[in-house]
């Protein structure tokens, strides 16, 4: 997208959008109910899961075999220690997320990333995959005491980068990345992977991230391989 005024900051959510991470945490959400003698839950439904945070992945997946979790602060518990283990096993990067982002940064756009993740778990995802040095600012569902889609962590993000809302862009691929921008006043795109084809939206879909600033980022070098 060519625009007069290109975002001074783009800021990402991280599961379904920069990273598919269902398959790790199919396998740990599975080794939990594991324990109980329940599931496993195959991937497609772990993945309609995904986006509110680790109490309410639990929650939903006790729900959809029909059973209670008695104390769900300990499965939570439970879950993230087998998150934890192993946090980036089975996980890839979507499209061209790595050169694309690496361009942007290279071209001075402040980066950061917005999550229902745990700080820990998206600081660790990043690393693994090698964003986590251009990021200026990482904000899980643990960083603040609101999680999206209240507005209050990607407020956070945005302070942490020292730019107004409406120079920001946030890119995610569910209807609670689409609330939480509009509750913080700012733009938002929808990618076209991930749960994004379900969600309505007015602004175009992405289908690769080096359309959020084509015209504006020189992308002739990257490496377009899709992870």
């Amino acid at each position: 997208m060519t625009t007069s005024n290109p975002p001074k900051a783009v800021i990402f959510d991280l599961d379904g959008t920069l990273v598919d991470s269902a398959p790790d945490i199919a396998l740990a959400l599975n080794r939990t109910l594991a324990d109980r003698g329940l599931g496993p839950l195959d991937l497609e439904t772990v993945r309609t899961l995904i986006g509110e945070g680790a109490t309410r992945l639990v929650e939903l997946a006790y729900d959809a075999l029909g059973a209670a979790p008695g104390d769900l602060d300990a499965e939570v518990a439970r879950y993230l220690d087998y998150s934890y283990d192993n946090p980036v096993q089975r996980s890839s990067l979507y499209r061209d997320a790595k050169p694309a982002l690496h361009a942007m940064a290279k071209a001075g756009v402040a980066l950061g990333v917005c999550t229902n993740k745990s700080e820990r778990l998206a600081r660790e995802v990043l690393g693994h995959f090698g964003l986590l040095g251009i990021m200026s600012s990482v904000v899980g569902a643990d960083s603040t005491p609101k999680r999206k889609p209240h507005p209050m962590p990607l407020l956070r993000v945005i302070e942490e980068l020292g730019v107004s809302a409406d120079a920001c862009l946030y890119v995610g691929d569910t209807e609670i990345d689409r609330d939480c921008a509009a509750a913080a006043g700012m733009r938002c795109r929808i990618v076209q992977w991930g749960l994004g084809p379900s969600v309505a939206t007015a602004e175009p879909r992405l289908d690769s991230f080096s359309e959020i600033l084509a015209g504006d980022v020189d992308f002739q070098d990257m490496d377009f391989q899709i992870e």
